[in-house]
């Protein structure tokens, strides 16, 4: 075979309107990867990351009929939020085995925006290489998607705590589904419908004092198609006048489904740590 056909090359130029940690998390988070590495007509099973050079990694995807495919390596290089590099080879359930080719991937920043440049290398055909770029840019508008849905979630976010930071009700609300279902921190713990909630969250502002914020540091973002679950730890910043500033964390789960267009929030679940020898909740603990 030449050796021109040993070494053609597949490049890739894409830019995603997230940054670079966000885009790079995309490549090394087994959980992230399922959302989006695997072709138009196939969904992910099983994702493996092992990341340190020499780690090994793993995605699986199927197709309706039952079609499977495997694509596993090793990392080569790795340089955080800068460069991956990485073996890859696939194969199928009935025993064949591609020949093993060597994908870069770097990231660049272009303001807030993320330019990512895919190279592949090793193909043993033209063909081969063709039926790939298709395969990758397919897995890539999924990726697009992805990026973009978890953009709207922390502006969404961000909308939310300046809300709450002002004491705004009606912005606080503003996400809300109307049927949302939510599991509060009192009695009766749970609570249907955006009144019962705007009722909960008015009575948690007018407690606050004067200066108040609230954030979720480590806010973790998953989306399938109209789905998003949320997740993390919930931080309160608190100062009154003449008393140190004081924070207390909880723990927070919420579920978006997009509607008109949207994401709201169908459904919450915030809760404290609990003391088993008291029995009482713990809101003095922090991470």
């Amino acid at each position: 075979m030449a050796d021109k056909e040993k070494t053609a090359e597949l490049r890739i130029v894409r830019t995603f309107d997230a940054p670079r940690p966000f885009v790079f998390r995309q490549w090394t988070d087994p959980t992230q990867l399922m959302t989006w590495f695997a072709p138009d007509g196939y969904t992910c099973t099983d994702s493996q990351v092992d990341l340190r050079v020499g780690g090994r990694w793993l995605v699986e995807y199927q197709s309706d009929k039952g079609e499977t495919h495997i694509e596993s390596g090793q990392f080569r290089a790795i340089v955080p939020n800068e460069k991956i590099e990485l073996s890859l080879t696939q194969r199928d359930r009935k025993g064949h085995v591609g020949s093993e080719t060597i994908v870069t991937v770097t990231f660049s920043s272009k303001g807030s925006r993320t330019e990512m440049t895919f190279v592949q290398t090793g193909y043993e055909s033209d063909k081969q290489r063709e039926g790939n770029a298709a395969g990758w840019n397919e897995c890539f508008g999924k990726l697009d998607r992805q990026l973009a849905a978890e953009h709207e979630l922390r502006t969404l976010f961000e909308a939310w705590f300046d809300a709450s930071e002002a004491k705004d009700i009606d912005r606080q609300m503003a996400p809300i589904a109307a049927n949302v279902h939510a599991y509060e921190h009192e009695q009766p713990l749970q609570y249907r419908g955006v009144a019962a909630l705007r009722e909960i969250c008015q009575g948690g502002l007018d407690l606050t004092p004067e200066k108040f914020r609230w954030d979720v540091p480590d806010l973790q973002i998953i989306v399938r198609g109209d789905i998003a679950v949320t997740w993390g730890l919930n931080r309160m910043h608190l100062e009154e006048p003449g008393r140190p500033a004081t924070q207390a964390w909880s723990r927070g789960t919420r579920i978006f489904q997009k509607l008109a267009g949207r994401w709201q929030m169908i459904h919450e679940h915030v809760s404290y740590p609990m003391d088993p020898q008291t029995g009482q909740a713990r809101t003095d603990l922090t991470p």
